[in-house]
């Protein structure tokens, strides 16, 4: 297909295990790239720069610029005080000057945006004082259109360099509001009103909710985002919302060019409309959204959990794929940093070419994107400046603001993919520089051990078994007439060799290219994450231990058999219920559950499951999953996720002559132990329905 498919290299996903470091190639999509097609072959090729998880680069320090709007601190406060007790920053007594005057400057300045960060994330209450006070927070002009006559209600108005927004209060309670971009194109006012819904909503009180109850925190999330665009645009010149909004024009025609092309591929024939939205946005160029989810500004959808979920009516399924969880990239600007190797934000919608693809070369498999570079955005020249002929000398100037994108939620990958994504020209955030941990220890954070004395670092290196104990239900084949039963899962997770990983929490970029560049690789790592959260994450009602030592897992032959089948018996098994919702949620109350064990445990039937999982990073994640299937025989399974989350099986010894072929009479194929796997999104669930399916 087209944009996020890997092109000519493989794409290694080799992390960075804390002894060796190993070289690997990363795909690109087949699309065109006329800005920076040597840049991106670089850092996506297996003779690019590699580093090992020691020289990992540090950021520098943040300075107290990091926070210019900010107003000043009473450090006499008790806010304060508990602020800078929260640091070990010791009593206020000795004196702040005498406290930061035992530390190096950019210490102190650390010290000082870690505090005044703290101070911060209080957004208050919902009031005329507390939108008025936000509202100066960000820079922006207020003031006040005072009632007319015996009106009770007055007006705030709150206005920027772009935007302007009118709330009516009575009484501290938000009656209207009214959001407007009144210098901008159509490209941005259209998008206006559904702005305001949202922050309406925000300030509105629920049913039964009184006055001065109601927290300005979500208020002030979608309005920051609106004015940090707002506080780096220039009346005239420079509009940030117009920016922003001609990213949005470009990927929503690709992603429509993308539909349709889905649409005309015969395996995809057939799909109704939300099945082949869900195909783009989990393994094409993404699903570009404004204002929606109840968050303002522009969105890149790129996965959705249960993406595969089956229910009983396509209404229904509908219904749940479009509420489930949904992992995008919220695009905005932000600063420009001279450090950071990212060109400044340009405005334009000409990202991409009207007819979207173009002729491939030669040595290019279509069709291909056809990727466009904008030409710069350069600043007017003040007025002031104008009658001086050196001006003219002078090289025109460029913003000093550059598109941000920030991960919602922010994922887990290998220190190997995120140096790849590095060496695209994007400039990536390092929320913790200084802290070096294991991919597996972010999706699934270690217990504090008290008796532990090693450091966290030699603690990430050593090889980690987690043991997770669940109850999962098992259900029964829709022509049997058995209940549904609870069977005990023992699950274990072996990592033999700990690969150094890194959180993706926000990046600047040049280009939406590098966005799409990116998708196929952040799948992998979001549903292995998925994978190992559902399988071994500790939920309610749930034991999780883990241990440093070295437990030798169950083992058994393998062999691999290729044939063909297709998913009917599968959809059966998953309109039964069994992947409706985490195992917390479809778990029954544990006297039931007892109930029903004690029952099997009287007919002679076996409830209890041990799976056996071990995981590793290099060269591609794998998971070798072991089991016992019957009596006399254990699964062995050998897994791979690769990009887009897709699931290969490398060996596997569950389907043979004995059961290839199904109970409604059609073969079963090897490649669907990976499709129930990616449709379950659940070990242990996938475990059952191998065993309770397919073996016996």
């Amino acid at each position: 297909m087209t944009t996020p498919t890997p092109m000519k290299h493989a794409l290694s996903q080799q992390g960075k295990t804390p002894s060796q470091s190993q070289h690997g190639a990363v795909a690109t999509p087949p699309v065109s790239t006329p800005f920076s097609a040597a840049l991106a072959a670089s850092a996506f090729s297996p003779h690019g720069p590699r580093s090992s998880p020691q020289q990992i680069k540090k950021s520098p320090a943040t300075t107290l610029g990091g926070h210019p709007s900010v107003p000043a601190v009473n450090f006499d406060s008790p806010s304060a005080a508990a602020a800078l007790s929260a640091l070990n920053m010791g009593s206020l007594d000795s004196g702040l000057s005498g406290f930061l005057g035992r530390t190096s400057e950019d210490e102190r300045a650390k010290r000082l945006d870690a505090m005044i960060d703290i101070l911060s994330q209080r957004k208050g209450l919902v009031s005329e004082a507390g939108l008025e006070r936000l509202a100066k927070r960000l820079g922006l002009e207020v003031f006040w259109d005072a009632p007319v006559g015996n009106e009770k209600k007055k007006s705030l108005i709150i206005a920027g360099a772009a935007l302007e927004l009118s709330i009516d209060f009575q009484k501290d309670i938000v009656l209207f509001l009214s959001l407007n971009f009144p210098e901008s194109a159509d490209i941005v006012s259209k998008h206006a009103a559904a702005a305001g819904e949202i922050l309406l909503k925000d300030l509105q009180l629920e049913d039964g909710q009184l006055p001065l109850t109601k927290s300005l925190a979500g208020f002030a999330d979608n309005f920051e985002r609106l004015a940090m665009l707002d506080k780096l645009s220039l009346n005239p010149g420079l509009n940030l919302y117009e920016a922003v909004a001609g990213v949005y024009e470009s990927l929503l025609r690709l992603h429509h060019w993308e539909i349709q092309k889905l649409r005309e591929e015969p395996a995809f024939a057939g799909k109704r409309d939300f099945e082949i939205e869900c195909l783009a946005i989990c393994t094409r160029s993404g699903r570009p959204t404004m204002n929606s989810r109840h968050k303002t500004g522009l969105s890149l959808d790129y996965w959705k959990q249960g993406r595969n979920f089956k229910s009983e009516t396509p209404e229904q399924t509908a219904e749940m794929i479009d509420n489930s969880k949904t992992w995008s990239l919220l695009i905005g600007c932000t600063s420009l940093n001279p450090n950071n190797p990212v060109s400044p934000v340009r405005i334009s919608d000409k990202w991409i070419s009207v007819d979207v693809e173009r002729m491939p070369l030669p040595d290019e498999l279509g069709p291909v994107v056809d990727w466009l570079d904008p030409p710069p955005t350069y600043l007017p020249t003040p007025e002031d400046e104008k009658s001086d002929p050196g001006v003219l000398l002078h090289a025109p100037r460029l913003p000093e603001a550059v598109f941000q994108a920030i991960f919602d939620p922010p994922i887990h990958i290998s220190a190997d993919l995120w140096d790849k994504i590095r060496q695209l020209g994007v400039g990536v955030v390092d929320s913790a520089p200084e802290k070096l941990t294991t991919f597996d220890n972010l999706v699934l954070p270690q217990a504090p051990n008290t008796g532990n004395l090693k450091s966290s670092d030699q603690a990430n290196a050593e090889a980690r078994t987690t043991v997770c104990h669940k109850k999962i239900p098992n259900f029964p084949h829709p022509n049997e007439s058995e209940e549904v039963q609870i069977m005990n899962h023992t699950n274990t997770l072996y990592v033999y060799e700990p690969v150094y990983g890194k959180t993706l929490t926000e990046l600047t970029f040049s280009h939406p290219q590098h966005l799409v560049m990116m998708l196929p690789h952040l799948r992998q790592y979001v549903f292995l994450s998925i994978l190992l959260e559902n399988s071994f994450e500790e939920d309610a009602g749930t034991n999780i231990t883990f241990s440093s030592t070295k437990v030798s897992p169950t083992t058994a032959g393998d062999g691999t058999i290729m044939t063909k089948t297709n998913m009917d018996e599968f959809s059966g098994f998953m309109q039964s219920g069994l992947n409706g919702g985490s195992s917390a949620g479809i778990r029954q109350e544990d006297d039931a559950a007892a109930e029903t064990e004690q029952g099997a445990n009287e007919t002679g039937k076996k409830l209890d499951l041990n799976i056996d999982v071990t995981l590793t990073i290099l060269p591609v994640p794998r998971l070798q999953i072991v089991f016992p299937c019957s009596e006399n025989k254990t699964a062995n399974i050998l897994l791979e996720i690769r990009e887009n989350g897709h699931v290969h099986v490398e060996a596997q010894n569950v389907l043979d002559e004995r059961n290839m072929m199904g109970k409604n009479g059609r073969t079963r194929r090897v490649e669907d132990i990976g499709l129930v796997l990616e449709a379950l999104e659940d070990i242990g669930k996938w475990a059952n329905f191998l065993v309770t399916r397919w073996v016996n």
